[in-house]
C-alpha cells in the first residue's frame, strides 16, 4: 500500500469514527462555523415551555467572545426590507435576510436572490431557478472562484467548482444568504474562494408545531408546490425538527422543452442547555433542465429580428433523420444530489468551545449533447476500434448518438475548530478541515433510434467496439484530499473599539487519478501546498461609525476536470485536452479599506485592490458533441474598484435602497497561442463590467407591500483581446403582495405577484464561451491568429409568478 493510500485510509477511518461518535454522543453542539451561531436570526416564536431545556445562548456557550469574522443579525428594525443588514466584520459583507427572500419570486434561485447585492454580476437563461446556466461574477471574479457553504459545509461541486446552489435548500427554508467579496472566513471549509465566499444558512425548526404551504404559477406554464411541517418540541426530549418538499416545473421560454426539479429538506435540532447543541440537515434534489442553446452575437441579432421568441438558432423542436443535428431532447441536463451536514458545538470549559461538523455530499450528473459517428473511424482513447452496426439504426451510413458526460461524485469530510478566550479581550480560533472527494466520469455514446430518442439519458446503454473497448473520449477516476489547518487570533483594545486580527491557513491539496482509456496517460497526480496569511484592523469611532482595513490571501487549486485528465476525440483519437501534473494554485492577495455608518441613514463603502496569479478562466466548451466546462490559463490579473450601498429608514412606508460598483480589472500578461503571443497585457479582463448599479424601493402600508428594483450592468468583454463584448443592459423587477387576516387554521395567508424584466427587454444575460480574440489578430511574431466567436446566454423576457402561501 502506498503512503498516500495509507494516509487516506487512516483519515477516512477517523472521519467515519467521528460520524459515529457524534451521532451517538449524549451531548451536542451548534455549528461547524461561526455562521451557525451568528447568521441564524432568533426565532420569532415564543420561548419553550419550562419543561424543555433552556436554549444554550444563555449558558456558557455564548460567553465566548464574538469572532470578528462573524456576520451579525441586527436586533433593530430591518434596513431596506432585509436587503441591507448591520455588519461588523472587518471586510466588505452583504446579506439578504429571510424577510427580503419572502418578498422575492417564489421560484427564484439563490443566485437570483443575491443578484442585487453590491458587486454581483448575475446572468441567467430563465427566471425560475431551473437553468444550470445561472451564473454570477463578483468584482470580476467568476462563480468558480467563490467558496460556497451551506449549513457549515462545502457547497461547491469539486469537478469544476460550480456551485449549483439551487440544489441545496428551498428558499422558504433559508434564514440568510451572505456574500463576502474577495475573501472568505478563515474557519469555513472552502477550497475555491480565491474571489470570495457565499454563505447560506437554513432556518431552525420552530419551537411550536405548525407548518407552511405554498403554491405558485406563472409564465411558461411555470408552477411550484411547497409544503413544510414543523414538529415543535417533541415531548420532553428537547428535540425539534422540520421536513419540507417542493416540486417546480416550467417550459423554457425559447425553443422546446420543460424543466423540473423535486427537492426535499430535513433539519433536526437538539439543544443541550449549557452544554451546547446539535443540528442535522439533510437535503435531496432531483433536477432536469431543458437547456437553450448559447447564442453568438450575430445569431442573437438575427433571432431578435425574426420576433419569434428566439427559436431561430436554438435547439430543434423536431427531429428529422440525417438532418437534425441538435434535437432538444438530447441536451437535457440531469442532476441528482444528497447533502448531509451534522453541526455540533460543545462547551468544554469556561470560554472554551469545540465545533465539529462531519458531512457527506453525493452527486450524479449528465450533461449530454448530440453527435454523429462514422463507423469507419471510431476510437476508444487513441485506439481505433471497429463497431458492429447490425443492431443499430444507420442514417446515411452514420450512427447518431447521445454524447454523455456522466459523472458520479462522493465527498466526505469534517471541519473541527476550537474557540478560546484566554482573556476577555483576546479571541483565539484554531482548527483543521479534512475533505476527501472521489469521482468517476464516463463520456460514452448512447445510440439514437430513427426518431432521435435514446434508450437512456443517464449515461447508460453505451456503444462498445467489437473488441469490448468502450467508444469514448473520456473515462477516468479521480480523487482529491484536502488537509487545511488554520489559526486566527483577535486582540481588542479600548473597550472593544479597536480590534486587530491576524491569522493564517495552510491548504495541502493532493489529487490523483487513473485514465482508463488507451493512450499515453494512465496515472496522474499532484500535491500542492499553499499558506494563506491575513490581517485586519477595525475601529468603532462611535456607536454609529466604523472603519476597517484588511489584507487577505486566498487560493484555489486547479480545476480538476479541466486540468488533469487527457480527453480524446472519438472520431480521430487525437488529444482534445492534454492533462497536466504541474499546474499551480490560483492565488489572490486582496486589500480593502472600508467605512460604515448606521444612523439617520445607513451607508457602507469599500475600496478594494486584488492581485491574482495563475488565473484559470472557466468557460463552456463542446467536446465530442457534449457540453462541458473547461479552463483557460490566463496568467495574472489586477482588480481595483469601489463598492457602496446605502438605505434610508422607512418613511411613510417607503424604504429606498441603492448600491453601485466601479471596477477596473486588467490582465497582467500576454497570452500564448499555438500561432503566437497575443498582446493582452493591460487589456480589460472578461466578466468585468466597469459600472453596475441597483436602485430599489420597498413600500409597506398595513397589510400591503410592494417593491421595485432597477438594475444596470455595463458592457463586459468576452475576449482577452477586448475585440468583442456583451452589450450593457437594464432591467426592472416589480413585486406586489398582501397579507390577509387569519382564516381558520391559516395563520398568515399571503398573496404575492412578481414581475421579472417588467419592460420585456430582450438582452443577453451572461457570457457562455470566452475566447482569446473574436477577430483575426496579429501576434507578436507577426503571425495572424484566427478569430473565434464568443457565445452568450439569452436572458428571459418579461415573466410573472403569482404565489399564495400561509403558515399554520
Amino acid at each position: 500500500m502506498s503512503v498516500a493510500s495509507f494516509t487516506f485510509s487512516r483519515r477516512l477511518s477517523a472521519t467515519t469514527l467521528l460520524f459515529a461518535a457524534s451521532a451517538m454522543s449524549p451531548i451536542g453542539a451548534q455549528g461547524a462555523t461561526s455562521s451557525a451561531k451568528s447568521i441564524r436570526p432568533h426565532s420569532g416564536h415564543s420561548a419553550p415551555p419550562a419543561s424543555h431545556p433552556a436554549p444554550h445562548r444563555a449558558a456558557g456557550v455564548v460567553k465566548v467572545q464574538s469572532d470578528p469574522e462573524q456576520i451579525h443579525v441586527s436586533a433593530g428594525r430591518r434596513m431596506a426590507g432585509g436587503f441591507m443588514k448591520r455588519q461588523v466584520a472587518p471586510e466588505s459583507t452583504s446579506s439578504i435576510t429571510a424577510a427580503a427572500i419572502a418578498r422575492k419570486s417564489a421560484i427564484a434561485s439563490p443566485l437570483q436572490l443575491v443578484s442585487t447585492l453590491p458587486g454581483v454580476n448575475y446572468g441567467t437563461q430563465d427566471a425560475f431557478g431551473l437553468s444550470i446556466r445561472n451564473t454570477i461574477s463578483v468584482r470580476g471574479f467568476q462563480q468558480t472562484q467563490l467558496g460556497y457553504t451551506i449549513e457549515g459545509i462545502p457547497g461547491v461541486d469539486q469537478a469544476y467548482y460550480n456551485p449549483y446552489t439551487e440544489s441545496y435548500a428551498d428558499n422558504e427554508n433559508l434564514s440568510d444568504i451572505t456574500l463576502i467579496p474577495s475573501t472568505s472566513r478563515i474557519n469555513d471549509p472552502v477550497q475555491s474562494s480565491s474571489g470570495g465566499e457565499l454563505i447560506e444558512t437554513v432556518r431552525d425548526p420552530s419551537e411550536k408545531a405548525g407548518g407552511m404551504v405554498s403554491y405558485a404559477a406563472g409564465s411558461y406554464r411555470s408552477q411550484r408546490v411547497f409544503g413544510r411541517l414543523d414538529s415543535g418540541y417533541i415531548g420532553h426530549s428537547g428535540i425539534r425538527l422540520f421536513g419540507s418538499a417542493s416540486y417546480t416545473a416550467a417550459d423554457i421560454f425559447a425553443g422546446s422543452g420543460r424543466s423540473n426539479k423535486t427537492h426535499v429538506d430535513f433539519k433536526a435540532l437538539k439543544e443541550w442547555g449549557s452544554i451546547g447543541r446539535s443540528s442535522l440537515f439533510v437535503s435531496y434534489d432531483a433536477w432536469k433542465n431543458a437547456r437553450s442553446n448559447p447564442y453568438t452575437l450575430a445569431a442573437y441579432e438575427t433571432a431578435a429580428k425574426t420576433n419569434n421568441n428566439f427559436s431561430v438558432g436554438n435547439y430543434a423542436s423536431t427531429y428529422t433523420p440525417g438532418v437534425t443535428t441538435n434535437y432538444w431532447k438530447n441536451y437535457l441536463y440531469h442532476r441528482n444530489s444528497i447533502l448531509i451536514s451534522f453541526q455540533n458545538e460543545f462547551s468544554l470549559a469556561h470560554h472554551l468551545n469545540l465545533h465539529v461538523t462531519p458531512y457527506f455530499h453525493w452527486n450524479f450528473s449528465n450533461s449530454p449533447g448530440q453527435t454523429s459517428l462514422n463507423p469507419a473511424s471510431l476510437y476508444s482513447g487513441d485506439q481505433r476500434v471497429t463497431l458492429d452496426t447490425s443492431s443499430l439504426t444507420l442514417v446515411n451510413g452514420r450512427v447518431n448518438g447521445l454524447a454523455n458526460t456522466a459523472q458520479r461524485e462522493y465527498e466526505t469530510g469534517v471541519n473541527t475548530y476550537i474557540q478560546y478566550d484566554p482573556i476577555h479581550s483576546n479571541h483565539l480560533i484554531f482548527g483543521y478541515w479534512f475533505d476527501h472527494w472521489n469521482m468517476d466520469a464516463t463520456s460514452g455514446v448512447t445510440p439514437l433510434d430513427i426518431n432521435g430518442n435514446a434508450p437512456s439519458y443517464m449515461g447508460k446503454d453505451l456503444l462498445y467496439g467489437t473488441n469490448g473497448s468502450l467508444i469514448a473520449g473520456a473515462k477516468y477516476q479521480m480523487s482529491t484530499m484536502i488537509n487545511n489547518f488554520y489559526v486566527s487570533d483577535t486582540q481588542s483594545f479600548f473597550d472593544d473599539k479597536l480590534k486587530i486580527t491576524a491569522g493564517v491557513k495552510e491548504m495541502m491539496f493532493y489529487v490523483s487519478g487513473t485514465n482508463q482509456l488507451a493512450g499515453p496517460q494512465y496515472h496522474f497526480s499532484q500535491a500542492i501546498t499553499q499558506p494563506m496569511p491575513r490581517v485586519s484592523v477595525s475601529y468603532n469611532i462611535n456607536k454609529e461609525m466604523q472603519v476597517y482595513i484588511n489584507g487577505t490571501t486566498n487560493a484555489r487549486p486547479p480545476v480538476p476536470l479541466s486540468t488533469y485528465p487527457n480527453i480524446y476525440s472519438t472520431a480521430t483519437g487525437a488529444i482534445s485536452q492534454s492533462g497536466s501534473n504541474n499546474a499551480r494554485m490560483e492565488y489572490t492577495i486582496s486589500e480593502e479599506l472600508g467605512f460604515r455608518y448606521y444612523g439617520a441613514f445607513n451607508f457602507d463603502a469599500a475600496f478594494f485592490n486584488a492581485n491574482l496569479t495563475n488565473h484559470q478562466v472557466t468557460t463552456q466548451a463542446f467536446i465530442n458533441g457534449a457540453s462541458t466546462n473547461t479552463a483557460i490559463a490566463a496568467g495574472g490579473q489586477t482588480v481595483r474598484g469601489v463598492t457602496a450601498e446605502a438605505s434610508l429608514h422607512p418613511f411613510y412606508g417607503f424604504a429606498p435602497y441603492v448600491n453601485g460598483q466601479y471596477l477596473h480589472s486588467t490582465m497582467d500578461n500576454n497570452f500564448n497561442t499555438a500561432s503566437g503571443t497575443l498582446r493582452t497585457a493591460g487589456k480589460i479582463a472578461v466578466f468585468s463590467p466597469k459600472f453596475m448599479a441597483n436602485v430599489g424601493v420597498m413600500y409597506t402600508k398595513g397589510p400591503f407591500f410592494a417593491n421595485v428594483t432597477f438594475k444596470y450592468v455595463d458592457s463586459q468583454y468576452s475576449t482577452f483581446m477586448d475585440d468583442q463584448s456583451m452589450p450593457a443592459y437594464k432591467t426592472v423587477d416589480l413585486g406586489l403582495g398582501y397579507h390577509f387576516p387569519k382564516w381558520f387554521v391559516l395563520h398568515e395567508p399571503v398573496l404575492r405577484l412578481n414581475f421579472m424584466n417588467l419592460t420585456n427587454k430582450a438582452y443577453l444575460g451572461g457570457i457562455s464561451t470566452v475566447t482569446t480574440n473574436a477577430r483575426p489578430t496579429r501576434a507578436t511574431n507577426g503571425q495572424i491568429v484566427a478569430g473565434s466567436t464568443p457565445a452568450y446566454f439569452l436572458a428571459a423576457p418579461m415573466t410573472f409568478v403569482i404565489n399564495i402561501s400561509s403558515s399554520f
